[in-house]
């Protein structure tokens, strides 16, 4: 395939097979002082370093941006799939940049985050990264991998380095950004995202469909959890795996059957975003690898849980958190209440807890304390 795109009246081609571009890059004379960096929440990082020769990173940026050459290539320090900053030279400047390129999740999975970023920026205000295009397959270069601009904002490890200020402006920033996500399409299902090309029937919205697509929502999270307990069962916590089967039995009773399937971030933490430390304002939300569809509130539990530090249900900040949260949330979207409001979201947070139980040894390594912290929160939440 043979795709063609502008930048600035610059015509530019490429062939490549299976080839998309996404938007034509918008050079002007700034270029962002600060960085984009995908690492976790987590204090240990899943993987680190680069499986990507970095002889080859240039050629995959021409092959998006035509005969634009590469100055400096820079291997991120953390990350899962391959990460590398690069600058661009452009007619009147440079242009920051990042490449990353599939290495650790599978190729369909991977395909998916440079759609949903297009997604996210056609049909909302969130503040995303720039996706300059994205290659699904090639002959010669290790695809697929995408080009997306270098965003403004600086990182930081989590809650407890902004004041409750900020943290709050963080929690309030976060609920509109999700308001706004969640209204911006309905899909049929609930599950993963595939990419158009990775599917027998027509995508739903943005060149995305839902890949099988559970009957109900109680049935998508039964099958994902089903996940993480084959994981706990190898944990440090694999002596309380009876009571969280028996937990989540008793919770998915209170789930409903059929809300709304939304896009759903599901990983709206410090790791990835980048705020001004000084006013917890978002400058960019990052690392759409992940998306789903799902329960609008679900997400709500989610992102309260990682934005306070997973505090206990009682402590104060998380109390500021969710409230902050729920009032951005409310500003761009509704959020109903009804009878069963209380039920759900106590269902929302087990399961949301599960996780850090699944994925401790990779998120924390052998901490102790934070495992006790983490057991403690669990075990409140059982029925």
């Amino acid at each position: 395939m043979v795709v063609a795109s502008r930048i600035k009246g610059i015509e530019f081609v490429r062939g490549c097979r299976l080839a998309v571009s996404v938007s034509p890059i918008d050079v002007d004379d700034s270029t962002p002082k600060d960085f984009y960096r995908r690492s976790h929440e987590r204090t240990i990082v899943a993987m680190t370093g680069t499986s990507l020769d970095v002889e080859v990173v240039p050629r995959m940026v021409e092959e998006i941006l035509g005969g634009r050459r590469v100055v400096d290539v820079k291997a991120a320090e953390e990350g899962t799939d391959d990460v590398f900053f690069v600058t661009v030279e452009m007619p009147s400047t440079s242009r920051e940049c990042v490449l990353k390129a599939c290495s650790f999740v599978d190729p369909p999975a991977f395909r998916v985050e440079p759609r949903v970023i297009d997604l996210v920026s056609r049909r909302t205000e969130i503040p995303v990264p720039d996706v300059f295009g994205y290659v699904d397959d090639h002959d010669d270069l290790p695809a697929p991998f995408f080009l997306m601009g270098r965003a403004p904002g600086e990182q930081i490890s989590g809650p407890e380095s902004l004041t409750d200020d900020a943290l709050e402006r963080t929690a309030n920033d976060a609920g509109r950004h999700l308001g706004e996500l969640h209204s911006a399409a309905s899909f049929d299902g609930y599950g993963w995202f595939r990419a158009g090309v990775d599917v027998d029937g027509e995508p739903t919205v943005g060149d995305l469909a839902v890949a099988d697509p559970a009957e109900d929502l109680p049935s998508a999270l039964r099958r994902s959890v089903e996940d993480g307990f084959e994981r706990i069962e190898e944990t440090r916590f694999s002596d309380i795996l009876g009571d969280l089967r028996a937990g989540l039995d008793t919770h998915l009773d209170a789930v409903p059957a059929d809300p709304e399937p939304v896009l759903i971030h599901a990983d709206y933490r410090f790791g990835n975003l980048l705020i001004d430390p000084e006013t917890g304002a978002v400058r960019t939300v990052l690392d759409w690898g992940n998306p789903s569809t799902g329960h609008s509130e679900y997400d709500l539990v989610q992102t309260e849980q990682y934005l306070c530090g997973r505090l206990p249900l009682d402590a104060d900040r998380r109390h500021l958190v969710r409230n902050a949260l729920e009032a951005g949330y409310g500003e761009t979207n509704d959020l109903s209440r009804d009878e069963g409001f209380d039920a759900v979201r106590h269902a929302y947070f087990f399961i949301t807890q599960l996780w850090p139980l699944a994925w401790f040894d990779l998120w924390y390594g052998e901490d102790d304390e934070i495992a006790e912290q983490q057991r403690t929160l669990m075990q409140s939440l059982l029925p």
